[in-house]
């Protein structure tokens, strides 16, 4: 049982619910929250959630990567 599966069972919260131990977050915490160790799809996760803000490339292009990102999280997949 990894340390946030024990917290969530401990604080009673839901499956789709983490507790974030500062009030700033950013998608690294999300990521390692959510326990996301495929670097593709990491990737992707990144991309939709910062998708269009960060004045490289419009939220159009960020998605279309993601779902790159993800067709190549498949790919390295073993389960």
């Amino acid at each position: 049982m990894s340390h946030y599966d024990a917290q969530r069972e401990e604080d009673n919260i839901e499956k789709y619910q983490r507790r974030v131990p500062t009030t700033v977050i950013d998608v690294y915490d999300v990521l390692e929250a959510f326990e996301v160790h495929n670097p593709a799809t990491a990737h992707a996760v990144k991309k939709l959630l910062c998708s269009g803000t960060r004045g490289v490339k419009n939220k159009r292009q960020d998605i279309e990567e993601a779902i790159a990102a993800l067709k190549r999280a498949l790919v390295l997949t073993k389960d």
